[in-house]
């Protein structure tokens, strides 16, 4: 009778294991699949900037803020997203990653609503968006909130998961 109580312990312990040991391998592809969602993002929208940045850079002199101050978000905004991309894709700085895209996102998007309730002396151009002056403010900024949801998924699965292999460690 001990030795069947034995036996069943241990197999509910095991399966109390396999069972975490799936959550964890759930969340990693879930980590991998909104990282890599992310790096396309932060790429093809500094591709875009890029591919034509003559363009870009007259978009951004549309905007709201001074020649200068625009001047330099043109090279800022793209250099930031192909900053944020690659530290997306290792490991170790995922998390920074993670951080700088919410940062990014929320910054974008705040700008947004600000147009949106014209708090502008005028209407900035919507045109150096990622969607392009075919699309509204409303669709450049139900967009951005998409990437912020994503980014605080990762941000708050990347700092669960931190947080469990530090227990483990510590342990």
């Amino acid at each position: 009778m001990g030795s069947c109580a034995f036996i069943s312990g241990l197999l509910l312990g095991m399966k109390k294991d396999i069972e975490t040991l799936n959550l964890k391998r759930k969340l990693e592809l879930l980590v991998a699949i909104l990282t890599v969602f992310l790096i396309l993002f932060w790429l093809y929208a500094a591709g875009t900037q890029i591919s034509d940045f003559n363009k870009f850079k007259g978009e951004m002199n549309n905007q709201v803020f001074s020649n200068r101050i625009s001047r330099l978000l043109a090279y800022l905004i793209p250099s930031s997203e192909i900053i944020i991309a690659t530290l997306l894709v290792n490991r170790p700085t995922r998390l920074i990653g993670m951080k700088m895209s919410l940062l990014l996102t929320l910054t974008f998007s705040t700008y947004i609503i600000l147009a949106l309730l014209n708090v502008y002396s005028r209407m900035p151009c919507n045109c150096a968006g990622l969607m392009g002056s075919n699309s509204t403010w409303v669709a450049n900024l139900i967009l951005n909130l998409i990437v912020t949801v994503v980014a605080v998924t990762g941000l708050i699965i990347n700092l669960k998961m931190k947080e469990r292999r530090t227990k483990v460690w510590i342990q």
